[in-house]
């Protein structure tokens, strides 16, 4: 078996109906590989499938954690997925690497099937992704391309072939130009940014922090807004309370800091209001709080759930329009690179 077929164990388990694996073969081989797995086997007759989801990936180890993740979903977002495992080494010749299953899982008594691929492609093969997906695209389904470590260039003919794509903007915030390669972007398609899905916690907090006639009136004079936290997922909170409160850059002051925290102060009627939401330390607990000078105070503390990178996945692949939020957050976000 090469480095690309090494087995992939997943944490949940699946049942595996059919499988096949080869080396050096072309795109037409694993289709039809695929299509006799299927008409052997009763449980895969019907497909069940939602969507098609490509993951881009440059490590076997790589492929089976995320295809891990896509399993976690479950029954809940069936798919046709397909790995692409970009080999690094300088090849002359174009070559792929295939391995194919046919998986069934139970959805309430009912026994859905789904189908799994992982083709490493070494040499040129690697340059030219958008024609060896086209073929395993589902006729009349979406397809999302999942990119877990990268941000892909406005011309990588791979987004031809999207619907949406899936990127994380905390494991590529890093990168000096991740935020402005996003932006190019969500004119030509559709993207999920998990980073944006897991701060929803944060977002629900503090919007629920200005509800009612004593609170929502120190929106209309913000002093400062204050945001910590790692590079990306920080500036797209601050971009989204911009962007919602017509803030100017002035008044936006970014921090690095290992746990997210969002302070705003604002004044109403010569008082000074505090408005926070933090979390502090290892335990997943956030905790929100409003001060008001000679006023009315409120503490609330909610404990998150555990951060499954599937939930925000199966989040994320529910929502397959344009986000119009999350894309005025991240052009608000644009102005506070520099």
């Amino acid at each position: 078996m090469s480095q690309t077929q090494a087995a992939v164990t997943p944490s949940v388990p699946f049942d595996t109906i059919g499988s096949w694996e080869a080396e050096n073969v072309t795109a037409a081989q694993v289709e039809r590989a695929l299509s006799e797995l299927r008409r052997h086997e009763e449980r895969a007759a019907l497909r069940t499938s939602v969507l098609t989801l490509v993951i881009v990936v440059g490590s076997t180890d790589e492929a089976g954690e995320h295809l891990d993740v896509v399993r976690h979903l479950g029954a809940r977002h069936p798919s046709r997925t397909l790995v692409l495992v970009l080999n690094d080494e300088d090849e002359a010749e174009s070559r792929l690497d295939a391995s194919v299953s046919v998986c069934v899982v139970d959805r309430g008594g009912r026994q859905v099937a789904v189908e799994e691929m992982v083709i490493g492609c070494h040499g040129p093969a690697r340059f030219h992704l958008d024609s060896l997906v086209l073929p395993f695209t589902l006729p009349d389904l979406p397809v999302a391309v999942w990119l877990p470590s990268s941000i892909p260039s406005k011309g990588d003919p791979l987004i031809e072939t999207a619907d949406r794509v899936v990127v994380d903007t905390r494991v590529v915030g890093w990168q000096p130009d991740a935020l402005q390669r996003l932006h190019s972007l969500i004119h030509r398609v559709a993207i999920t940014d998990l980073s944006w899905w897991r701060l929803k916690p944060w977002r629900n907090l503090f919007a629920g922090l200005f509800e009612g006639h004593m609170y929502r009136p120190f929106l209309r004079t913000v002093q400062s807004l204050e945001v910590t936290g790692h590079p990306g997922p920080r500036h797209l909170l601050a971009g989204w309370v911009m962007s919602r409160l017509d803030l100017p850059r002035s008044v936006i002051h970014l921090g690095d800091a290992e746990h997210l925290s969002i302070k705003l102060v604002a004044s109403h009627e010569g008082r000074r209001g505090r408005f926070e939401v933090v979390r502090k330390g290892e335990e997943r607990v956030i905790d929100a709080s409003v001060e008001i000078d000679d006023g009315p105070s409120f503490q609330q503390k909610v404990q998150i759930g555990e951060e499954w990178q599937s939930r925000s996945l199966a989040d994320a692949l529910g929502h397959m329009g344009h986000n119009e939020t999350y894309e005025a957050a991240l052009e608000a976000a644009m102005g506070l690179l520099h």
